[in-house]
C-alpha cells in the first residue's frame, strides 16, 4: 500500500511541476515576453513536442 502511495504523490508532483511550467508559459505568452524553456510530463524527456502546437503570430499575418 505504501508504494502505491508514493507512486501517486510521485505523479501529483509532476503533474504540479507540468501545471506551473502551463501557467508561467501563458503569463509569458499573452504578455509578449520570452517564453520559457519547453518542458515534458517526465523530466528527463525532450519538450519538442510542444514546438508544434505553437501558434505562430507571425504565420498568422500572412
Amino acid at each position: 500500500m505504501k508504494i502505491i502511495k508514493l507512486c501517486l504523490i510521485l505523479a501529483l508532483l509532476l503533474l504540479l511541476r507540468k501545471l506551473v511550467w502551463c501557467l508561467r508559459w501563458l503569463w509569458c505568452y499573452y504578455r509578449g515576453r520570452e517564453l520559457p524553456e519547453n518542458i515534458s510530463f517526465l523530466p528527463h524527456q525532450s519538450g519538442n513536442v510542444f514546438d508544434g502546437h505553437i501558434r505562430n503570430p507571425d504565420d498568422e499575418e500572412e
